[in-house]
């Protein structure tokens, strides 16, 4: 029966030969027969032990049967014990219908059959272990849910304190971000200037080695940041217009110089049926290549670095480009190719090793490329180089905007230059940062002012004449950049606003967004570079005059 206890049977009769008779016939080793010659006898076995049915005598001294078994069905632990009555006056309806209503399961009369006493108890039994186990298995799921739902609470735990630890780091990673590019912002800046200045050739030397360790460490800054906004889902892909041909020339001009130092060549090869201009993220793209080639010429002393650009497969709409850096470098121990795309990890380790590093690189590269729909892999042979070949997924471009000649907007760019000075305002609380961006402005040719924080800078926006061009820093004392933003465009009602350009070290994903929330158009990332602020005053002088308002001022 699956049940391995004894099964308690209470057997009750105030006469022991009837006791005996059926001790007799269901004598078992699976049962237990616990017997009793009254009521108050049955009774007290019912409050030391659990039975699975009762064999009760109807007619018995003091108390008979049929109280004994209202008893038993008033208490709640005994209530659903099955009980059959045994008499001998089963004929009277009057003791039947007592019997029932007292709470009997069924009825036996003396002298009964003993093999169908013994199937009715077999049967009851049979009914006591399957509720036992229906009872366990209650009991058993009950437990698990209790337990699932102290785990699930545990999980909702986990997932407030990790979404909670992943905001702190976030915000975290800005201030760092903001706290690190400021000083850097002054180091490149300065070197920027101190370069447009005369100066001997030893000067030029030093002045070029603290650019490109200044640029090396923004490199490393950049990667780290790169790589914790994927481990945490916030980089997100911008999608525009480009040239694949300059994109690449531009980054095989940015090592032409190292290559030529070790006398390497540095070949590409675009496949014709590649349209010119392509849909996609070229800054991303630009970093994938960036990082490879830079790789290739680093593990590179002889030969040369080659890339090849294919279609792999062409839609309506879209197509995947297949890119391969090959080198003739020193290449890759097949033992050690598995390490190559796990974030922090180096082919060599030691502390005497050749090569430099972050070892995020190639993770990086990983996630960009799945990110645009592509793999990564290596084919590398030790001595013989290695072969990076990844793809991406594009959108072709067609330009149904018209051609711009070239030379109209050459003479545009010029024309910028006669229009009246405008003044710009510079709203930062960090006193390099103010000298930096008022030399470059002057550089520029541009008049500015500064202001420490956006609570000065409203005050002076407010002043007559205004500003043309406002260039706001985000995190300041006093009164941060967004909230002075929103207040001067407020202030600012029919009349046109100032163009407000944000300054911020935060690069974190979002920024942006709240930058343009606030009535900002565009931002520049710190460090600012000359040739960026060249870049984004160019723009939006531009924009400012009308096409049809430029020909007739030229034609003047």
């Amino acid at each position: 029966m699956g049940y391995h206890e004894p099964i308690h049977i209470l057997l009750v009769d105030d006469r022991p030969e009837n006791l005996l008779a059926l001790e007799a016939v269901l004598d078992s080793e699976q049962y237990n027969l616990v017997k009793a010659t009254s009521g108050e006898e049955a009774l007290r076995h019912l409050l030391k032990d659990e039975f699975a049915v009762i064999v009760l005598d109807v007619q018995m001294p003091g108390m008979d049967g049929i109280e004994t078994a209202k008893l038993i069905k008033a208490r709640d632990k005994t209530k659903d014990i099955p009980i059959i009555f045994i008499s001998a006056n089963s004929k009277e309806a009057d003791q039947l219908f007592a019997g029932y209503s007292a709470g009997a399961i069924d009825y036996m009369v003396k002298p009964f059959i003993p093999q169908i006493l013994r199937s009715k108890i077999e049967g009851f039994v049979s009914m006591y272990l399957t509720n036992k186990k229906h009872k366990t298995q209650s009991m058993l799921l009950h437990q698990k849910t209790q337990e699932l739902e102290r785990i699930n609470e545990e999980l909702v735990k986990a997932k407030e304190a990790a979404e909670i630890a992943a905001k702190a780091k976030t915000e975290f990673l800005a201030m760092m971000s903001h706290e690190i590019r400021t000083p850097m912002n002054g180091v490149i800046g300065m070197i920027d200037l101190l370069m447009e200045t005369e100066l001997k050739d030893e000067q030029k030397e030093y002045t070029d080695i603290i650019r490109k360790s200044a640029d090396a460490l923004v490199t490393v800054i950049n990667d780290i940041l790169d790589f914790t906004k994927m481990e945490s889902g916030k980089m997100e892909l911008e999608e525009n217009p480009f040239e694949l041909q300059s994109g690449i020339q531009e980054v095989f001009n940015l090592f032409s110089v190292d290559a030529g130092r070790k006398n390497l060549e540095l070949v590409y090869f675009i496949d014709e049926q590649i349209p010119p201009v392509i849909y996609g993220d070229q800054g991303r793209m630009r970093q994938i290549l960036i990082n490879l080639i830079s790789n290739a010429i680093k593990f590179t002393d002889h030969g040369g670095i080659y890339l090849v650009v294919t279609p792999k497969k062409v839609e309506a709409e879209r197509m995947s480009l297949e890119f391969t850096v090959k080198d003739t470098g020193i290449g890759i121990p097949a033992e050690k190719i598995d390490k190559l795309f796990k974030p922090f990890s180096q082919l060599d380790s030691s502390m005497t090793r050749k090569y430099g590093g972050t070892g995020l690189g190639l993770a990086i590269c990983r996630t960009l490329v799945q990110m645009m729909g592509g793999e990564i892999r290596v084919e590398s042979m030790e001595e013989n180089g290695a072969t990076f070949i990844f793809t991406v997924e594009v959108g072709k471009y067609e330009d149904n905007a018209g051609e711009d000649d070239s030379e109209a907007l050459e003479d545009r760019s010029e024309f910028v230059q006669l229009l009246a000075p405008r003044r710009v305002l510079v709203v930062d609380d960090h006193p390099i940062n103010q000298k930096l961006m008022l030399s470059m402005l002057r550089k520029l040719g541009y008049t500015a002012d500064v202001a420490e924080n956006g609570e000065r800078a409203i005050k002076m926006v407010q002043v007559p004449g205004g500003y043309d061009y406002i260039f706001m820093d985000l995190q300041m004392p006093v009164m941060d950049g967004l909230e002075a933003t929103r207040r001067i465009c407020a202030d600012s009602g029919a009349d046109p606003s100032p163009v407000i350009i944000a300054m911020t070290a935060d690069v974190m994903e979002g920024t942006r967004t709240r930058c343009l929330d606030a009535g900002m158009v565009d931002y520049v990332s710190k460090p600012v570079k000359l040739s960026s602020l060249k870049k984004i005053l160019t723009k939006y002088t531009e924009t400012a005059v009308p096409l049809e308002g430029y020909e007739q001022l030229k034609g003047s």
